[in-house]
């Protein structure tokens, strides 16, 4: 029997394969690229079958499975969700109102399965009753997979936990609602998804939605508005989305006292969360990047200068290097935590800074007043670095790039009414000032400038991440950053950093030796190219290497030749077993293993507390291969040695 089939996928290709196979057959097929399309399609399409991708911009498979099993009309439709990692979800697709899935694989796998689950939508199960899932035996398990829905699950239980109500439109409709906004207005999940904005209120809310979605939603998006909705008080924001003028984001927000301090708490979360997100990004990147590094070592061991792309070759280690440098300020923002902290002089790290910065905007007229004997803080230097590159690039953008910028240091002990003031215990502080003659802005701007996302600049000159990154890393440096302004009489930026007792240690200069040896080592890392370009840097140097994909296998070795390895080269993030608890029963085995850790993260307290328990050095990738033979060297050599970065 012909079947009326839609296919909605957001990849082009297997859209017109699986078009074009199911023609053949006999079948009328339309497709669709999205949920929304899919959507505008049902209007006047009633099919039989629907092939439906489970992961698709705008209105995901899941939510389109809501909204069809929501209408009448389509209620005898037989649904398949199409998906490359449902398997890897743990999710039962009866649930979301799916009869059947099927696992994608090849073109060619995907042409056979289809037709099998076009010849059992002839004999549906009874409701509510998962079947195999189709193909999922040609379907390996992919990590990466894995780890990309756990960070999908994670920001949806974010926006899932907000007080707030979430709206996403697209083109005039909701695509995307959370439980707060369902509870709000008063409606169901089916009845907000793909709904027209303004249907949802009544009044003066309704026109002032009507105006966000319309072409005055620029007069209204940065306005917040305050309207009775349901018999609450109800505050309304919008955001538009860079580079998708289609698409705003509508905030419900019920005003109360109590409503405001969840909210403070909420974004204390949300931005914790995000900072997560940006550190599992940081570190599957730092890994990639490990690969590129290490093979990139192994070509330089057989070029020299003048050598034919020997030029090539260094310039992309040159941008490994700055991608790297990218990280790890993303890891800086990420969890919360510092990266390398280290008793330091602010004057020498900002002069330099200063120095820097200026080359590249000489028609500003910079001051800089340095105080002698400046008090020693404990910071993380590129993070400094990073909150100083921030306010001298928000001060030119304040001066138009003309005009004066003055920046101070000074030893300042704040009393307990100052200190009270800023939040921070009384006592020695090391005070950084950065102070333009630019434009300024009125108290409502300066209440709000180190919001994340808040910016007053043009769309697409200011993600508005700047001065909350800088706010956020001085406060975790248990310090504060302060700013005084008035509109057109410039603004000032005030530091205010905990000095130390600490000595200030001088930067060595970093060697470029490779320290060989003859020792063995056991390589323990989950992702297979950074084994086996770690093993080939490892021999280059000498060592006998002995790799290990994952933790358990890992201890079978150990176990097994743990007098004759020398040490340990052991990735702390891995699957199953991680490198602590691999750590902690290696040490079961030999009590005192000699063990270097290495993280695509930075140098966490995870990493700290395995230190403290008696691992003898950190690296963090992506590292050269003269950094790694030197930490081995150390460690190899001392037994008592602590190496880090």
């Amino acid at each position: 029997m012909k079947k009326k089939i839609l296919i909605v996928d957001d990849n082009r290709l297997l859209r017109k394969f699986l078009s074009t196979h199911l023609g053949k057959e006999g079948h009328h097929v339309q497709t669709a690229e999205d949920g929304f399309a899919a959507l505008e399609l049902l209007s006047t399409f009633t099919p039989d079958i629907m092939f439906i991708d489970l992961f698709m911009p705008k209105i995901d498979g899941e939510r389109l499975c809501q909204i069809i099993r929501s209408r009448e009309t389509l209620s005898g439709c037989y649904v398949v969700i199409l998906s490359a990692g449902i398997a890897e979800t743990g999710k039962d697709y009866t649930q979301i109102g799916a009869n059947a899935c099927i696992a994608k694989g090849s073109f060619s796998s995907m042409a056979k399965n289809v037709l099998i689950a076009v010849q059992d939508s002839d004999t549906p199960t009874k409701e509510h009753t998962q079947k195999p899932i189709i193909g999922l035996d040609a379907v390996y398990s992919r990590q990466l997979t894995k780890e990309l829905i756990s960070k999908n699950r994670h920001l949806e239980t974010i926006l899932e936990s907000m007080t707030e109500g979430f709206l996403e439109v697209f083109s005039e409709r909701v695509v995307y609602a959370n439980e707060a906004a369902v509870d709000m207005l008063s409606t169901s999940m089916e009845g907000l998804l793909y709904a027209f904005p303004p249907d949802l209120f009544k009044g003066r809310a309704r026109k002032y939605i009507e105006a966000l979605i319309s072409d005055d939603r620029l007069q209204v998006s940065d306005l917040d508005a305050t309207f009775d909705v349901n018999n609450r008080r109800i505050t309304i924001k919008s955001f538009s989305v860079e580079g998708e003028s289609d698409t705003c984001i509508i905030i419900l927000s019920e005003v109360s006292d109590q409503k405001k301090l969840e909210e403070k708490l909420q974004q204390a979360k949300k931005m914790e969360a995000i900072g997560t997100l940006a550190g599992g990004v940081a570190h599957d990147f730092n890994n990639l990047l490990m690969g590129i590094q290490g093979n990139i070592s192994l070509m330089l061991l057989e070029k020299k200068e003048g050598d034919t792309h020997f030029e090539e070759i260094k310039s992309i280690e040159r941008c490994v290097e700055s991608a790297a440098k990218l990280t790890k300020q993303l890891l800086g923002f990420a969890r919360g935590g510092k990266y390398v902290i280290k008793a330091t002089s602010l004057n020498s790290l900002i002069e330099k800074l200063t120095r820097m910065f200026q080359r590249t905007h000489k028609s500003i007229t910079f001051h800089e007043t340095y105080q002698p004997g400046l008090w020693a803080v404990e910071v993380d230097q590129g993070q400094i670095e990073q909150v100083m590159l921030n306010l001298y690039l928000n001060a030119c953008q304040a001066l138009f790039d003309k005009g004066d910028l003055t920046v101070k240091t000074e030893n300042v002990f704040l009393d307990k009414n100052t200190a009270r003031t800023f939040d921070l215990k009384t006592g020695k502080y090391v005070k950084i000032s950065v102070i333009d003659t630019g434009i300024g802005m009125d108290a409502q701007v300066r209440q709000r400038i180190f919001e994340p996302f808040f910016t007053t600049k043009e769309v697409g000159k200011g993600s508005g991440m700047g001065l909350a990154s800088a706010f956020g890393i001085i406060k975790n440096h248990k310090g504060f950053i302060d700013c005084q302004s008035k509109k057109d009489k410039g603004s000032t930026f005030s530091i205010y950093l905990p000095a130390t007792n600490l000595s200030v240690v001088e930067e060595r200069e970093e060697s470029f030796t490779l320290l060989k040896g003859s020792e063995t080592i056991l390589l323990v890392d989950d992702e297979s190219i950074i084994l086996d370009v770690g093993r080939r840097l490892l021999k280059e140097l000498g060592y006998k290497v002995f790799i290990a994909g994952s933790g358990k296998s890992a201890l079978k070795i150990f176990a097994a030749c743990h007098d004759d390895i020398d040490l340990v080269i052991l990735d702390i993030v891995m699957p199953g077993m991680d490198g602590k608890e691999v750590y902690a029963r290696m040490k079961q085995i030999k009590p005192e293993p000699h063990v270097l850790l290495a993280s695509g993260y930075s140098m966490d307290w995870q990493a700290r507390d395995m230190i403290e328990n008696g691992c003898h050095g950190f690296i963090q990738k992506p590292f050269k291969f003269n950094e790694l033979s030197l930490q081995i060297r150390k460690i190899l050599e001392d037994p008592h040695c602590v190496s880090l970065p």
